[in-house]
């Protein structure tokens, strides 16, 4: 029982996760660099320390790599194409695994609810 519930649970954490997920990688398709760049938070370590982080010109390589320029995105920040490519796959198969669950309802509700039978209309004479 508590096995079920804590599967449940990640579940519901992924899907939350993957939801969030699926805008950062759509705001490169829909908005400006410019908008997506007001929007990013500031690097804190670089405004602090002067030096950049492990994370810095990820946003810059996520649009690069969304306009197809993958030499320049890797050139900017090396995990960028790694970590896009693990992104995508996880949104197609969230996608999938909600897609499944969700035909998976709609099955059980249809086949939950009561049938028609013709006898109810007939003409009774």
């Amino acid at each position: 029982m508590f096995a079920e519930q804590v599967r449940t649970a990640l579940l519901a954490a992924w899907l939350i996760v993957s939801a969030v997920i699926l805008p950062v990688l759509a705001a490169p398709f829909v908005l400006p660099p410019n908008t997506i760049f007001s929007l990013a938070p500031q690097c804190q370590w670089k405004a602090k320390y002067g030096r950049e982080c492990v994370l810095c010109g990820m946003t810059t390589s996520f649009i690069l790599i969304s306009e197809g320029r993958l030499n320049a995105a890797l050139h900017r920040n090396r995990a960028s194409v790694p970590l896009y490519a693990a992104l995508v796959w996880n949104e197609c198969v969230a996608v999938w695994y909600a897609w499944g669950g969700l035909r998976q309802t709609w099955e059980q509700a249809r086949r939950r609810r009561p049938r028609l039978q013709m006898e109810e209309f007939s003409c009774k004479s």
